[in-house]
């Protein structure tokens, strides 16, 4: 098989995981963000319902005590574009697939260069 062959596959098999991941992906927080809100009280261990009163006054709580109030506005929030449903997701997940690709090629380019 030649090399252009196996990339083209290679991303071909991206993009389907890309567009099957949002249908296949858990609703329920990641397990970082739910052991958080369970030792805050937030929501419990073993269920999934979260109290958002408890989970901002959780994440307050954090700020004052370690004064870090680090925050950002994601370009596409919890993988998904505001307002598209399921179709926003999709493409969040395949924007961000394809911007992986890309860079990669670019860093591979840049360094098979001769003069690298």
């Amino acid at each position: 098989m030649e090399t252009k062959q196996f990339i083209i596959i290679g991303v071909a098999i991206a993009l389907v995981i890309a567009i099957a991941a949002p249908f296949l992906a858990s609703g329920n927080p990641d397990g970082l963000e739910s052991a958080f809100f369970s030792m805050y009280g937030a929501k419990p261990f073993m269920g999934s319902e979260l109290d958002e009163d408890a989970a901002g006054a959780a994440e307050e709580q954090v700020v004052a005590t370690t004064g870090n109030g680090f925050s950002y506005e994601a370009l596409m929030p919890d993988y998904s574009i505001p307002g598209m449903n399921k179709a926003g997701e999709v493409l969040a997940v395949v924007l961000g697939t394809l911007t992986i690709l890309v860079l990669g090629v670019v860093v591979a380019k840049i360094s098979a260069r001769p003069d690298n």
